[in-house]
């Protein structure tokens, strides 16, 4: 067999846990009969219970609530009963007072409940607000609120044995409900008037005490005349103002300073070489400079014409030199003016620095002014809204008040009063009866899966071929009581010869034909064919293979190498005094040990004397040869082996023939037991060719299907021998 073929320890694991539907569907309709009968019974039990339980009946009123508004000083307190209001808690709070302890006890109390609630023996020796409470109290368990739509209708449902009471029960309690709203409407809104009006006088005198505090302050800091607000614009602007004032002033005066540190440069420069009389603007300067150079001009002519010893010359230098004198003069003058000028123009910037300073100074002391200012205002603000929004709301309270003085109103009003139940609400027979019929069925059905799942035996063909991991090659179909004797061995082991055109031999032709063509592309002549335990029908295979085999011409040798139960020569009625054993040990031929049978080209090799160690014996080279020998003699050779889990021989077996056949007996053997045998096979490296299923019910068609053309169910359908 090829080593891929073999299950894993994962295929084997899975195999363990796999579920089989059909199992579950043939237990199902096996056991049909008692699912139904649980079935029945459940349901006969659940109609003697509602018998015997007493009548409850259930009558209904319902009772229109109408929204409320907001309420009047906005702390969640319910309002005025108008068309468009309410909410979710105040539904949830309606509900809560319908159904509440007090309003139940005042329903007893008014109508006198506590008569029909409670028994003569209850009411005898008891006070009268003894019985209102324990009636109360069981009233408290029988009745109910319901708000199914969350919408604005509500349902009062009581649950007593009396039909009658029940619905006057619940009519009263709606009444009781609506007289409730009625009154808390009323005293509410006298109420809610005095609370307004406290409110509102709370609320003038805060207006007023605002009003007063933003007065005084507005006349500490002087503000009557002129506003805060315009008092901080007034600085802001002065000092924007004086800031760029004294960015100009500065400018200016480093101006004058660069003039001022050029023309101490200049000093020791002769005036006419030094630029200082070019850095101002003075005309005078130009003047006497355009006044020098023309005398002096004249100088150097007069110098030329009458040389220097002359009047003329001598007025006209004196006349230069006073020019030049004054140019002196002139730049003094301009550099004492300049300097002048500088220290003015720095104590400028200064002054200019202080005013800005001060404005900055007094916008900072306006900025507390500014939040005290601004937080009377809202404070006055505040208080203004507020008495306001109470002055409306207390005078819409008190013509609400008026309105409810001359009016009866509430807000809630009855929709529909509780009928009279025509039938009971409980004990329910048709709940009942699909509660126990569902818990019958289901336990029915845990049942059942329990037991096929508790049951191991292998049920289909599906299942043996999982559990060897190989194909099935074919079923022998369960033979009924009326087809052979009770407990006679060699009639069932025969039967296919003696009922050649059975459905038995039908099945016992195609197993045939599978395991030929199955060996189709490989040498197949020697088979053994084994079981996991003792009695699942291995040596009836044996013969049923054998004879079907020698029907289609081919010469088959059977070898019974059980040689601790031999049973093979019982069956085909040969002596068991010469065989197997007498072949190994070599003191007979083989023409004396084998026989022939009734069934032409069936022969038969008795395993011969039981030997003290038959396994030791077939490990034996020399069986080797025999076995080498007979399948030269012979077309097909079948061994029929020993049980797997009892002892070794077949596992030896198994490795000395071309493949091995299981058996497994249908609803007997286990599946872990071929699971177990299947792998004693191949940690041998021995070679298993597929699985027979033994006693298969041919009413079972989930694993295995058939069909038959031209034979008869049973042996009263064969042709006349």
């Amino acid at each position: 067999m090829d080593p891929d073929s073999r299950p894993s320890i994962e295929t084997e694991g899975e195999q363990l846990i796999s579920f089989d539907l059909g199992r579950y569907v043939e237990a199902l309709r096996k056991y049909g009969w008692a699912l139904a009968a649980l079935l029945a019974l459940g349901i006969t039990a659940a109609v003697i219970y509602t018998n015997r339980q007493p009548k409850v009946y259930q009558a209904k009123a319902s009772v229109l609530i109408e929204p409320r508004t907001t309420d009047w000083l906005g702390k969640g307190d319910d309002g005025f009963v108008t068309s468009g209001g309410g909410g979710l808690d105040y539904y949830k709070q309606q509900r809560q007072v319908l159904a509440s302890y007090s309003l139940i006890n005042a329903t007893v109390r008014n109508y006198k409940l506590y008569t029909g609630l409670l028994s003569d023996v209850e009411r005898d020796n008891t006070k009268l607000e003894d019985q209102i409470e324990l009636a109360t109290r069981r009233l408290q368990q029988n009745l109910s609120v319901r708000y199914p739509d969350q919408d604005r209708i509500m349902y009062v449902v009581v649950n007593d044995g009396d039909r009658k009471f029940a619905a006057d029960i619940s009519n009263a309690h709606v009444d009781t409900y609506i007289a409730y709203t009625k009154n808390q409407l009323k005293v509410g809104t006298e109420d809610k008037s005095g609370a307004l009006e406290t409110e509102f006088n709370k609320a003038t005198e805060m207006l007023a005490k605002s009003e007063s505090a933003l007065y005084k302050f507005q006349k500490d800091e002087e503000l009557l005349a002129v506003s805060l607000e315009d008092r901080q614009s007034l600085a802001s602007a002065n000092i924007a103002s004086f800031t760029q004032k004294m960015n100009e002033a500065r400018a200016q005066r480093i101006e004058m300073g660069s003039r001022l540190d050029r023309m101490r440069k200049q000093v020791d420069v002769d005036i006419l070489e030094s630029p200082v009389l070019n850095m101002t603007d003075s005309s005078a300067s130009d003047t006497l400079r355009a006044q020098y150079y023309t005398e002096r001009n004249r100088f150097h002519e007069i110098s030329r014409e009458f040389g220097p010893k002359t009047p003329e010359y001598q007025k006209q230098k004196a006349k230069v030199d006073d020019l030049h004198n004054a140019l002196k003069s002139e730049q003094k003058r301009m550099f004492s003016s300049l300097v002048e000028r500088h220290m003015a123009a720095l104590q400028t910037e200064q002054a200019l620095g202080a005013e800005v300073e001060r404005f900055k100074k007094q916008a900072l002391d306006l900025i507390p002014k500014i939040g005290r200012y601004l937080e009377l205002q809202r404070q006055k603000k505040s208080d203004e809204d507020n008495y306001n929004i109470l002055r409306n709301r207390l005078s819409t309270s008190q013509m609400t008040g008026r309105m409810n003085t001359k009016s009866d109103t509430s807000y809630a009003k009855i929709l529909d009063r509780a009928l009279v139940p025509e039938d009971p609400v409980s004990p329910s027979l048709r709940v009942n009866i699909m509660v126990a019929g569902g818990i019958s069925l289901l336990l029915g059905i845990g049942l059942l899966v329990l037991v096929v799942f508790l049951d191991r035996s292998i049920k289909s063909t599906a299942d043996a071929q999982q559990a060897a991991g190989v194909p099935v090659l074919g079923v022998i179909p369960l033979l009924s009581a009326g087809e052979l004797p009770r407990d006679d061995d060699r009639a069932r082991d025969m039967y296919v010869h003696e009922h050649p055109t059975s459905r038995t031999a039908e099945c016992c032709r195609s197993l045939r034909t599978n395991i030929l063509f199955s060996g189709a592309d490989r040498k197949l002549k020697t088979l053994a064919v084994s079981s996991a335990s003792p009695r699942e029908g291995k040596t009836t295979s044996v013969i049923y293979l054998g004879t079907t085999m020698a029907q289609s011409g081919q010469r088959v040798l059977l070898i019974d190498t059980d040689m601790r139960r031999p049973r093979l020569h019982a069956s085909t009625g040969v002596p068991r005094g010469h065989g197997l054993s007498n072949l190994i040990l070599g003191d007979q031929t083989y023409e004396d040990v084998i026989k022939t049978t009734q069934v032409p080209n069936l022969f038969v090799l008795p395993c011969g004397p039981l030997p003290p160690n038959p396994a030791e014996l077939l490990m034996t080279k020399r069986f080797e040869v025999v076995l080498e020998e007979l399948a030269n003699r012979f077309d097909r050779v079948i061994l029929d082996s020993p049980p797997l889990q009892a002892v070794t021989d077949a596992v030896v077996l198994s490795k000395l023939v071309d493949g091995t056949i299981l058996v497994v007996r249908s609803g007997k053997t286990l599946r872990d037991e071929i699971r177990r045998s299947a792998r004693l096979i191949r940690d041998v490296n021995g070679s298993i060719f597929g699985v027979i299923v033994n006693e298969f019910d041919a009413s079972d068609r989930n694993g295995y299907h058939y069909s038959y053309y031209g034979y008869g169910e049973d042996e009263r359908a064969e042709p006349a021998a």
